[in-house]
């Protein structure tokens, strides 16, 4: 054998080497469960012309989400208002519902499985229903003590 024959030969083995270790050292698709054979059961999609649009789709697990979405003027804006809902079982059997609105004030969901904050608590709350019942006694923020004492 020549000295390039014996290079090719050497580069190819290398070659074949480095390919098979990254295939057995790519992550694994998961090998079973209810999720490896979901299906599409059901799936709605319209798109129409004014920029209404509708998707829905549901699968064989459990799987549900509806959404929808139209144009709204703001301002001299007409962003797409979406509005929808997914549902699903979480791996501990816990079923979670989530809703939600997308429109000029943001993406604003609500989900059985998000936290929501604490109530205010009496106090704090009644301070801040006598600050904005007094205004006229505000500093406007710059932390002056109060001259009347």
């Amino acid at each position: 054998m020549s000295f390039a024959t014996d290079v090719t030969t050497l580069s190819v083995l290398v070659g074949l080497v480095l390919c098979t270790a990254g295939t057995f050292g790519a992550p694994q698709r998961p090998s079973g469960g209810a999720d490896k054979d979901a299906v599409i059961t059901s799936q709605q999609l319209e798109v129409n012309f004014d920029g209404n649009y509708v998707n829905n789709f549901e699968t064989s697990n459990g799987i549900s989400h509806q959404e929808s979405g139209q144009p709204k003027q703001v301002d001299n804006e007409t962003p797409v208002v979406s509005q929808g809902s997914d549902s699903y079982t979480a791996p501990d059997g816990q079923q979670v519902s989530i809703t939600y609105v997308a429109d000029e004030n943001g993406f604003q969901v609500q989900g059985s499985h998000i936290p929501t904050a604490p109530p205010i608590p009496p106090e704090i709350q009644r301070a801040l229903e006598w600050n904005a019942a007094h205004p006229e006694e505000d500093d406007g923020g710059q932390g002056r003590p109060n001259p009347r004492g």
